[in-house]
């Protein structure tokens, strides 16, 4: 079903290791290299689009909004816990974040979006991008999200968890929801918090602009590289699939983040039925 969902007359995932795909697979990793994101347009074969598109917006009543005004770190929640620093510094000041979301285990094994995260395809390339083995996200509602923006929605400049982050967008709004990044303005070693500021108060010279058209999936590295969603204009909800994929093949969550930002009804879980590891004090 993998070959049948992506478009493998583009894009070769069926055939990495042959002269073709490793010609573009050196593409996409100088893309990711030199810009730190790599977009690729219709990578969902045409037929098959529409009709994800329709399964998830027969889920987006189950999508719960969350936090409302985060930082920049919000992912990062203790980072500068205890620092006397004024509400205008990164670390403090609070963006409007305006989305809702589907949780993993509210997308049915049936639905292409599903059966695409799960294709062994998807992790073999991601893999060989990474020169490293790539796994499922383990958690039980983190691993795979579909970010649901109505009219006005948007999402703050942030920084994301993971090093790289798969994103496959499913329906463009009217106008608006453009995404933006400034890409390496981070590292381990320097918060760079000078030149975040200066992106905050939209002073800054180093934005790039992705103007994304529904059935692209893109890779991009948000660990290092801040980036937002501009309003969202018009009645079409702007509709993106997080593909949740880590190098670490037991990657979970939290519960603490879990419930932040898919609420009570995961609270009741695992208050019952927990679902993460019992070594995880997080909740």
């Amino acid at each position: 079903m993998g070959k049948q969902i992506i478009n493998t007359g583009l894009y070769p995932l069926h055939r990495l290791d042959d002269a073709a795909g490793q010609a573009w697979l050196g593409r996409v990793r100088a893309e990711l290299s030199l810009n730190g994101s790599c977009t690729l347009p219709e990578f969902v074969a045409t037929p098959l689009l529409e009709q994800m598109a329709d399964e998830v917006r027969a889920l987006t009543h189950l999508a719960y909004a969350g936090p409302t005004e985060v930082t920049p770190y919000f992912f990062n929640y203790r980072l500068g816990e205890g620092e006397a620093l004024p509400d205008s510094h990164p670390l403090r000041r609070k963006g409007q974040r305006r989305l809702a979301q589907v949780a993993a285990d509210l997308i049915p094994e049936h639905a292409l979006l599903y059966r695409l995260y799960h294709e062994p395809m998807m992790r073999d390339f991601l893999g060989a991008v990474l020169q490293q083995p790539v796994y499922l996200n383990r958690d039980p509602y983190q691993s795979l999200n579909v970010s649901v923006m109505e009219e006005g929605g948007c999402q703050q400049w942030h920084f994301d968890g993971g090093n790289m982050v798969t994103t496959l967008l499913l329906q463009e709004p009217e106008g608006g929801g453009v995404f933006e990044y400034v890409p390496a303005i981070r590292s381990d070693t320097d918060e760079n918090f000078d030149a975040v500021q200066a992106v905050l108060d939209g002073r800054s010279d180093r934005v790039l602009r992705n103007e994304l058209q529904a059935g692209t999936l893109s890779l991009f590295r948000g660990h290092y590289s801040l980036h937002r969603v501009t309003t969202v204009q018009g009645q079409r909800q702007r509709l993106q699939a997080i593909l949740g994929y880590s190098t670490d093949p037991n990657l979970f969550g939290s519960r603490e983040s879990s419930i932040l930002h898919y609420g009570p009804r995961v609270a009741a879980i695992e208050a019952t039925n927990p679902r993460y590891p019992q070594d995880d004090a997080t909740g």
